[in-house]
């Protein structure tokens, strides 16, 4: 008897997920992991094959879920499902975070306080078919969806085989799909089948406050998170202008990129995000009179096609326009001083450089080994450090060993990193997401809106990669932690290369104490179109072969 075709079996299930407090890095990642392995296991198909469904451990001990689906061997056009398991923490709930992780009794404070909410968020209440809950919509939804997907594949429903991939670790580093990128790459072999889609139940996301549309994606959004340590000089607050001051210098670099449309892409009618700043401090750990010399900022940075090779080129040349305008203030205003206290200014130079070239300069006057010690002794020292701190602490000290070349600003990069994808113009994914959209609007009277790039990032952007090695090189040689704290399957990845596409449930405010999800919608209009959607692609796929 199938039990997740329904609204009350899907209902079951999900608030099942979601009252599982999985949040990213604490010990309900690994509960969950257990809970979805023992709940697939359920199933009759894999009573009978219970090695198709499995766990994979990541290198920390947290573990991903596969579960494979083949009713006939012959057959090797497989679709992949790929979800997330893991949430983002409750504190946002404040006095109700003991209820963020069970959905009825949240509702149902949540109705008798609808005082509290904005007047998009009680129209919601008020139509009866919203659940709210911590990931209830990212995505524990789409979860569940799959395992739907999975159960129907069961019956023998689709024309090729179907394989679940659920990981942890989504909403910080996705250490689980960085892992799960060689997990795909090995049951392809084992399995001998053929990939021809990437499926991700990712919600569809709102684009603004009273939005209603819902939203189909065929591609996701990349990120970088490029940073600037700015090593100036030291010197006595009574002789500022004798030195170089490092926020002064970190300011200045936020003036230049922060907002600037230089870097937004377009692609068609979507436009990347401008950048902003995440994390601007000066690196002084403690109170005295000697200015802060040394200070850092990193910033965030969405994608879409531009190569990582211009990307760099840009920022050292947003970096240089910063610079020359701090060497021309800093001339100016010694000039104005000294018609006080006579004294002849002199301007300063400040070098703009790669993280790469900070390094080849530091091996040039210390040598390699030393360079690997002091890398060593600050990993070893903190295992347990936040791998931008680390970052940072790594850089400041090469700084800090050259600084004969100071005043400097150094380029560098930081995890994470969200390759950008766009499968829209894949003959595939063009072909069924048509039919999708025609499907929604001649069946459930819906508009899907199909759009190129999904906003909140995701693991679809390991699915594939298509940078050269030049372009690459332009890039990991100024991320310090890429192999060794953080790692990138690069190779894994290009071989992989299949087309994605994402379809997932109406939800709204991820991230927030109002996450939501139209419950009804799921099983009336989004189970049926993922179905819709698995047979086209499955269709498609024979015929273009």
């Amino acid at each position: 008897m199938l039990k997740w075709q329904t609204k009350e079996g899907y209902k079951k299930l999900l608030k099942d997920l979601v009252s599982i407090p999985s949040i990213t890095h604490h010990d309900g990642e690994l509960f969950m992991a257990e809970h979805l392995h023992h709940t697939l296991s359920s199933l009759d198909y894999f009573s009978k094959h219970p090695d198709y469904v499995r766990h994979h451990p990541l290198p920390d001990g947290r573990k991903l879920i596969t579960a494979f689906v083949q009713n006939d061997p012959s057959i090797k056009e497989t679709i992949i499902l790929l979800s997330h398991f893991d949430v983002v923490s409750v504190e946002d709930f404040g006095e109700w975070k003991h209820l963020a992780f069970r959905p009825e009794e949240l509702t149902e404070k949540i109705i008798e306080n609808k005082e509290l909410l904005h007047t998009f968020v009680q129209d919601d209440l008020n139509s009866g078919d919203w659940l709210f809950g911590r990931g209830i919509m990212d995505m524990k939804a789409g979860v569940a969806l799959h395992m739907s997907m999975i159960e129907k594949a069961t019956t023998g429903h689709f024309k090729g085989n179907v394989l679940m991939i659920s990981v942890p670790d989504e909403e910080v580093h996705s250490e689980g799909m960085l892992a799960g990128v060689s997990v795909l790459r090995q049951l392809q072999e084992e399995y001998d089948i053929k990939y021809i889609t990437c499926l991700n139940g990712e919600p569809s996301f709102t684009k603004y406050p009273g939005d209603t549309s819902s939203y189909m994606y065929t591609g996701s959004t990349g990120k970088i998170l490029p940073g600037f340590l700015c090593y100036g000089k030291e010197t006595h607050v009574g002789e500022p202008l004798a030195g170089m001051n490092g926020n002064v210098m970190a300011a200045e670099i936020t003036r230049e990129l922060e907002w600037n449309v230089d870097y937004v892409e377009k692609f068609r009618e979507e436009a990347t995000p401008v950048p902003t700043n995440l994390i601007q401090k000066d690196l002084k750990d403690h109170y005295s009179v000697q200015i802060p010399h040394a200070a850092v900022t990193l910033f965030n940075l969405m994608l879409f096609n531009r190569s990582l090779s211009d990307i760099t080129d840009m920022l050292i040349s947003s970096a240089k326009s910063a610079a020359l305008r701090l060497e021309d203030r800093l001339f100016e205003r010694s000039k104005n001083v000294s018609k006080i206290v006579p004294f002849t200014p002199k301007k300063e130079k400040i070098k703009v450089l790669t993280f790469n070239e900070l390094y080849e300069h530091a091996v040039t006057k210390y040598g390699q080994e030393e360079l690997d010690r002091r890398e060593n002794m600050l990993q070893t020292n903190n295992p347990n450090a936040d791998e931008r701190e680390l970052t940072i602490q790594y850089v400041f000290e090469l700084a800090s060993l050259c600084r004969d070349i100071s005043p400097m600003i150094v380029l560098f990069y930081t995890p994470p990193f969200y390759p950008a994808v766009c499968s829209s113009e894949h003959p595939l994914i063009k072909a069924t997401s048509d039919e999708v959209v025609n499907h929604a609007k001649n069946t459930f009277n819906s508009e899907l809106v199909n759009v190129h790039y999904f906003s909140g990032l995701s693991d679809l952007s390991y699915i594939g990669f298509h940078g050269d090695s030049r372009d690459l090189s332009s890039f990991t040689s100024n991320f310090p932690l890429l192999g060794s704290r953080y790692h990138i399957p690069f190779d894994d990845m290009r071989e992989l290369d299949i087309p994605v596409i994402n379809i997932g449930p109406l939800g709204k405010d991820a991230h927030q104490w109002t996450e939501r999800l139209e419950i009804n919608k799921v099983m009336d209009e989004t189970h049926p179109l993922i179905i819709f959607a698995m047979e086209t692609l499955f269709d498609q796929a024979k015929n273009q072969i």
